[in-house]
């Protein structure tokens, strides 16, 4: 055996790049797998936690409230579920890239999780805490004693309440869209090759930013001025 030989798997792949091909669940083409077995055990640690361990227990609670008719339970899944989305979104800001399981157990170890690293996972890890943030508010006040129907009337009376959060969630995951995660080229063969694969993100991303600069503009203006936008009057 040669000294310089792969000693696994996942070293005779080490940090490799996507082919070109769009790895779902984004249709990006910059992904790499881990580059040691030390990153591949992080990143599994990390998927596994966030994306199955974690969601599990919160939607157990919240099933297991619902079945049980213990509102307070359902409501601390819902909770942990906005918990987890915090804790994915400030992952991505801190590190600056998305973590993804492709496939499932079918699929070869070596490409089994992939790693998007950039500029883009900042807009995304901005949506995800904006996401779990709205939640896990929703979810504190009931907690803290506020019924379902107040919180109901909460929204109608003062609907900047959900366009306000909505409107700057959908700014940041279309400006992550809008901005991708791209493989490096060597040609502008190869550049224009990667852009036609990516157009179709850019103008969806833009079309999010669009609409969610619109929800947001809406929920400005009624938050300043509620009685100048009368057509946000629900109630």
């Amino acid at each position: 055996m040669r000294d310089d030989a792969p000693t696994s798997a996942v070293e005779s792949h080490r940090g490799d790049a996507t082919a070109g091909i769009p790895d779902p669940p984004l249709p990006f083409t910059g992904g790499r797998i881990p580059a040691t077995d030390d990153e591949y055990a992080r990143v599994e640690r990390r998927v596994m936690a966030q994306c199955f361990v974690a969601p599990a227990l919160s939607f157990a609670a919240l099933t297991g409230g619902f079945a049980l008719g213990l509102s307070r339970l359902a409501a601390t899944g819902v909770a942990g579920l906005g918990l987890n989305a915090i804790a994915i979104g400030a992952f991505a800001l801190r590190e600056r890239r998305l973590l993804f399981i492709r496939g499932g157990t079918m699929t070869p170890r070596t490409h089994r999780y992939f790693i998007y690293e950039g500029l883009a996972a900042v807009p995304y890890g901005l949506a995800w805490a904006i996401l779990g943030a709205s939640v896990l508010v929703v979810a504190l006040a009931y907690l803290a004693g506020m019924s379902t129907d107040a919180l109901r009337d909460a929204l109608l009376a003062r609907p900047h309440r959900a366009l306000l959060p909505l409107g700057a969630g959908l700014i940041c995951y279309g400006l992550g869209f809008a901005i991708g995660f791209r493989r490096a080229t060597r040609s502008w063969r190869d550049r224009l090759a990667v852009g036609l694969l990516h157009a179709p993100a850019l103008l969806g991303g833009l079309l999010l930013v669009l609409f969610g600069a619109a929800a947001f503009g809406l929920g400005l203006l009624e938050w300043l001025d509620p009685a100048g936008v009368p057509v946000l009057r629900l109630r």
